[in-house]
Formats: C-alpha cells, sequence, structure tokens
C-alpha cells in the first residue's frame, strides 16, 4: 500500500496493492489527486440538465444548446455534426512539443464544430428539450435518458412511460415525485422500490401492492405506516389522506419522514450483491466504493453506470453510461461496448482510445475531437499505424517534462484527467454542482468558473401561494402565465445554487398527469423539483460506523458489534443496520 497527499485538497489518500496492479494493467502512473476530487473533477466535465439559447456559430438561427452564450465554441446542429458534412481530420494539428498538451487540446476543442446537444437526434420524436438520451417519444426535458416516451422532468430513465418528475428509474410506468424505482407502476412520493404497485408515499419496498407511509416490506399488500388492512380498510383510510390537496400533502409528508426514522435502515441500497462496498449497488460483485451501478463487477470508484445485455468489468474512476464496458479508466459519460479507454468523454462504441472527447465507433486515438469510425489520430490528425505508434511515446514523455500547470499550482502530466479550469463549462452548469455542491465564492476561488443567471421574474406570473391548493380546483388558465418558484421566493441566492429557473411554467401535458393521478400542482420548478430529489439520496461518500441494533432476540447481547462501511453519515438520525440485523427486521 502507498500513501499519497492529493494535489488539490491537501487530504491523504491510500493506494491499495490491488489499485496498483490494476494501474500496471491500465499502464498509467499513480494517480496524485484523491477519489473525491477526481471524482469532481470527471464531473466539471458534464453538462447534462442545463440548456440555454444560443445562436449557431455559421448562422443567425437559434438552439437550445448545453453550451451558454457566452462560451466561445464552434456551435452547430447536432444533425449536421454526425452527418458527412464535416471532416473533423481537417481540423487536425501537429503537435507541439513545446506547449503542454492539455492547452493544445484545449485549443483544438475551440475549433472543432460542436454539437448544439448531445443526443441521437434521429431516434427522437417531438422531444426536442432533451439531452443525453436516445430512444425518446413525446418527453420534455427529460435528460440521460433512454427508450422513454410521455415522460416530463426526468433524469436518468429507462424504459419509463408516463412518468413525471422521476429520477433513476426504470421500466416503470405512471409514477411521479419518486427515486430510484425499478418495474415499478402507479407509484407516488416514492423512494428505493422494486417490482411495486400502487405505493404512496413508501421507501425500501420489494414486490408490495397498494401501501401507504410504509418502509421495509417485502411482498405485501394494503399496509398503511407498515400496519397490515383488508382492502375495503385500506381503500377507506386513504381516501381520508385527500393527496390531491398540497396542504394535505405537506402534512402526510412530514407525518411519513418522521414514522420512517422510528423504522431500521440497512447499511447500503442493494441488492444481490458478492463483496461490495458502496451505496445503490446492484447485481454486482466485487466492486468497492461505488455508487449506483449496476452489473458491474471488479471495479472500485465508479459511479452512475448501467447495464443492457451486458454491464461494466474491471474499472477504476469511471463515471456514468457503462453498458458493456471493459478496461476504463479517469473517464465519464462513455460506454456501449467499449474497451480500454482512458481520460476520455462521450465516447460510443469505441476502444483504445486517450485524452478524447465525441469519438464514436473508433479505436487507436490521441487527444482527439468528434472524429467517427478513424483511427490512428492524434489531435485530429491522420496517421499511419506506425507513425501513430512511434510518436505516442514520445507524446507521453513530453507531457511529463512539459506538464501543465493551473491557477491553484496542480501539476497535470501524463496520467491526470483534464484540469477543471479548461473544462467548455462553469462549475454550476455541470454535474459536479449537483453532486459536489459549492458556493460562488469556492468555485471562483478554485478558478472552476461560475455562471451567472439572469434575472427572471418579469412581467406577468402567478405567485405560487396562489394556486390552487387541490388539484380538482385546477382549471386551464393555470397554463397561460408563469408561475413564480417557491424556492426563489425563499431564499434566491441558496436557489440559484442549484439552477432554479426562478419562474416556470405547466405544460398541458403535465397537467393531464396531475389530473390523472389525483395530485397537487408542483409550487417548485423543475430544477429546484430535481435538486431536491437529488439530495434524498444519500451522499456517494463512506463513513465507518457501527450497528445500531439493540434487539438481543437478534442473537447478539446488548448492541450489536458489527462496524461497515456505509453512506449514512454518522450524525444522522437513521438507525442503521448491518445486514444480519436488517433482515430480523424487515417485513
Amino acid at each position: 500500500m502507498v500513501d499519497q497527499f492529493c494535489q488539490n485538497c491537501k487530504g491523504k489518500f491510500h493506494i491499495e496493492d490491488a489499485d496498483i496492479e490494476f494501474y500496471k494493467k491500465m499502464d498509467v502512473p499513480l494517480p496524485t489527486f484523491c477519489p473525491d476530487c477526481r471524482f469532481q473533477r470527471r464531473l466539471s466535465y458534464l453538462n447534462i440538465r442545463n440548456l440555454y439559447s444560443r445562436k449557431l456559430s455559421y448562422s443567425e438561427k437559434s438552439v437550445i444548446s448545453i453550451y451558454s452564450p457566452d462560451k466561445n465554441f464552434n456551435i452547430v446542429e447536432d444533425k449536421d455534426w454526425y452527418s458527412d458534412k464535416y471532416d473533423f481530420t481537417n481540423f487536425g494539428k501537429d503537435y507541439d512539443f513545446h506547449k503542454p498538451f492539455f492547452l493544445q487540446f484545449r485549443e483544438l476543442m475551440e475549433q472543432v464544430p460542436l454539437p448544439h446537444l448531445q443526443r441521437q437526434y434521429s431516434t427522437f420524436e417531438n422531444s426536442d428539450y432533451c439531452n443525453a438520451a436516445s430512444g425518446l417519444k413525446n418527453c420534455y426535458l427529460v435528460f440521460s435518458a433512454d427508450l422513454d416516451q410521455d415522460c416530463y422532468y426526468g433524469y436518468s430513465l429507462e424504459e419509463a412511460k408516463d412518468c413525471m418528475d422521476v429520477i433513476f428509474t426504470n421500466k416503470s410506468e405512471l409514477c411521479y415525485e419518486g427515486v430510484n424505482l425499478k418495474n415499478c407502476y402507479n407509484c407516488l412520493f416514492c423512494e428505493d422500490l422494486e417490482g411495486s404497485n400502487g405505493m404512496i408515499f413508501c421507501r425500501d419496498c420489494v414486490g408490495c401492492n397498494d401501501c401507504f407511509g410504509s418502509i421495509g416490506l417485502r411482498q405485501k399488500s394494503y399496509y398503511i405506516f407498515n400496519k397490515p388492512y383488508s382492502k375495503e380498510e385500506y381503500q377507506k383510510k386513504i381516501a381520508e389522506f385527500k393527496m390531491s390537496s398540497w396542504s394535505s400533502y405537506q402534512k402526510i409528508k412530514k407525518e411519513v419522514e418522521e414514522f420512517f426514522l422510528s423504522v431500521p435502515r440497512k447499511f447500503i441500497h442493494g441488492r444481490n450483491n458478492l463483496n461490495v462496498e458502496g451505496d445503490y449497488v446492484y447485481q454486482s460483485k466485487n466492486v468497492q466504493e461505488s455508487f449506483m451501478v449496476e452489473k458491474a463487477e471488479d471495479c472500485k470508484f465508479t459511479h452512475l453506470l448501467r447495464y443492457l445485455t451486458t454491464g461494466t468489468n474491471n474499472s477504476y474512476d469511471y463515471t456514468m453510461y457503462g453498458c458493456g464496458a471493459e478496461l476504463i479508466y479517469e473517464s465519464a459519460w462513455c460506454g456501449l461496448n467499449i474497451h480500454n479507454l482512458k481520460f476520455s468523454l462521450w465516447n460510443y462504441g469505441s476502444s483504445d482510445l486517450e485524452y478524447c472527447f465525441g469519438c464514436h465507433y473508433s479505436t487507436n486515438l490521441f487527444g482527439c475531437i468528434g472524429l467517427q469510425h478513424k483511427k490512428y489520430c492524434i489531435l485530429n490528425k491522420q496517421y499511419t499505424e506506425d507513425e501513430y505508434k512511434a510518436l505516442l511515446p514520445k507524446i507521453k514523455e513530453q507531457m511529463k517534462n512539459i506538464p501543465y500547470k493551473d491557477k491553484k499550482g496542480n501539476i497535470y502530466r501524463y496520467g491526470e484527467f483534464f484540469p477543471n479550469e479548461l473544462s467548455p463549462f462553469d462549475y454550476n452548469q455541470t454535474l459536479a454542482q449537483e453532486f459536489c455542491p459549492i458556493t460562488k465564492e469556492e468555485s471562483l476561488n478554485q478558478n472552476y468558473g461560475w455562471y451567472e443567471n439572469k434575472e427572471r421574474v418579469i412581467g406577468d406570473f402567478t405567485h405560487w401561494k396562489d394556486l390552487a391548493d387541490d388539484i380538482e380546483s385546477v382549471d386551464d388558465r393555470v397554463l397561460t402565465k408563469p408561475i413564480l418558484c417557491k424556492a426563489y421566493e425563499e431564499n434566491s441566492a441558496v436557489a440559484l445554487r442549484h439552477n432554479c429557473s426562478q419562474i416556470f411554467k405547466i405544460i398541458p401535458q403535465e397537467l393531464g398527469l396531475y389530473r390523472k393521478m389525483g395530485v397537487p400542482l408542483p409550487r417548485y420548478c423543475p430544477n429546484t423539483r430535481c435538486y431536491q430529489k437529488l439530495k434524498q439520496l444519500n451522499p456517494f461518500k463512506l463513513w465507518q460506523r457501527e450497528c445500531t441494533c439493540k434487539a438481543t432476540t437478534h442473537g447478539h447481547p446488548d448492541m450489536c458489534d458489527k462496524i461497515f462501511e456505509t453512506s449514512y453519515k454518522p450524525d444522522r438520525k437513521e438507525m442503521v443496520h448491518c445486514e444480519e440485523c436488517y433482515l430480523k427486521e424487515v417485513y
């Protein structure tokens, strides 16, 4: 084991013997940033949900783009970017051995055409305001999603239909305000559910039907606050809760949250795992310090990875996507049958890439942007196989001898991911602000940049307090004017940190779902609602805790003495149990 001090945060971190073996296999030097700073650095290059109106580079046409109008990039329509209109090797450059690589890469990024959105546009139908997605039909403000229909305000959705305000949801239908749902139908205000129907305000339930305010249930029906009822009693009681009322919803939500604190939690969100450490890990084996991953094996420091027919194997420091990925290191938003990618971003179906961005179905590239079905290129310049193999070691050696130095004094040689300060986005435009939030002052002090949102609360709008309390009293006039976001009115400075849109509109399809589901109108804008749901997730970080079980009937005297790593911070109020004690508590 090697002890190391992080260049960025100065904290101490450990590099295990197994980690060193992986780095040798990938032929990379040991990292000089700690795992948390490496994660934050990758996220600072990913803008998934923030959209802006801007003009294209070669016309006066306005488009909705992930690149804000103040960013000086060559922005083109994505349909042109994917077509044969551009030969990106025409932007190729000779490698300059007197200049740091990262500066050369940034200069190339400012010249090569970039698509206004990063999506598979040809599979979209009536889903213009969506990004990082494919196979969408009639969707609006849905991000990081595939094969969804009639969904609104979603993040990380797979095969969902008629869902609204849900995140990390797969193969579900008619769900609202949900977090981490799998194979669910008609579930409202729920979290961590699988294979369940007709659930309201429930958490950590599997194979359940028609339950309310319950937690930790397995194969149960007609439960309210973990107490069984007959079908007739249940239906009568549910009607009394009057879920169509905003004021009633607020009261019930508080009551449910208080009840949940009285029921033990399992130290990890996960099922069907073997030898895993992290949280929100499913069907995985030999996975360490990883979060929100499924079907992963022999991985460490990985996040937000999905699977289709295959998952992710033998990868470190890999964030977002998966779906057939192997030997990936320090990369983000890469996937779909990829192999041996290092220090790269947004690459599909490729292999043997290093420091590449937006290079799909390509192989043997270094420092390239936008190349598709290409091989043996460096900084977008075409080489022969022999020329490529001869030049590459010289470039890596030059990166060691002439490194990039950022404004904080951090040194970037070969083996480091792209510097934060060279990102095409400001910090609060990226996933970094969602999973590693900081203030404007902190961002500017670290030279990350900060995008200033313009004042939008002007003109005629409806105050959130003036909305009808009950959905049954709402008429179509609510569609005609924007609504003031409750979060912005209460604390505008805090709200703008998570990119509160200040005002928002209700669209007709959305209103139809509220009426169908019998739920009140929201008082918060979509960005704030997404932020609130992300806050419901446990942080992607681990602490050491002791099991809180005191039940002597569980085979231990007094308190259980098991110690584990968990994402429940020690000062949180929840009772957190080891797996053995938890299994003896679930219903």
